[in-house]
């Protein structure tokens, strides 16, 4: 069946497209819907913050998960179970029995997400602004150029914070806990 063709040489589907109601507000496609809402632009941080962030947990989200569903499961349904028999509430049970036993998942999660966040530059890049300078943004636009000592400092303390943060969360796991895990 062949698309019917106007009298201007345009086919039905420009016809649609145009009959769409978009607006082009600074280069993006937006409906009118939302080009009638009044943004906020006196935010705390920048409207881009938002987008990167949403961008970073997205990415960063399977792997938490992944690391907390393998350390569930190992857990044992009977303390649970047992929990609820000694007269705990659901919330009881969830508080004072899985949390205690998914925290080290937790914590290794955070770590890991903290890491490839931190890491994944291609992600702050094409979803952050022009007003928005984050980080990995700034390391790549220095060392673009040349390294300079403000990059070498930069990185050294960014390795002494990684080191620091893993002790302590060494340290709250308390090393007979991680023996006794593995």
């Amino acid at each position: 069946m062949a698309v019917p063709v106007s009298a201007q040489g345009r086919d039905r589907r420009d016809d649609l497209a145009a009959d769409h109601r978009t607006r082009n507000l600074s280069g993006r496609c937006i409906p009118d819907v939302f080009a009638a809402v009044d943004w906020p632009t006196d935010l705390a941080w920048p409207f881009n913050l938002g987008a990167i962030t949403i961008a970073h947990i997205t990415f960063c989200f399977p792997f938490v998960t992944m690391v907390v569903r393998s350390r569930l499961a190992n857990f044992n349904r009977e303390q649970e179970e047992a929990a609820k028999d000694l007269g705990a509430s659901e919330w009881q049970v969830f508080r004072d029995v899985l949390i205690p036993h998914i925290k080290p998942a937790l914590v290794a999660g955070a770590l890991l997400s903290f890491t490839l966040s931190l890491d994944d530059f291609v992600i702050t890049y094409f979803t952050s602004g022009p007003d928005t300078i984050t980080f990995p943004v700034k390391v790549y636009s220095m060392v673009r150029f040349s390294v300079t000592p403000e990059v070498n400092a930069a990185s050294t303390l960014l390795i002494i914070l990684t080191v620091i943060l893993t002790f302590i969360a060494l340290k709250a796991q308390g090393v007979k806990a991680i023996a006794e895990t593995h």
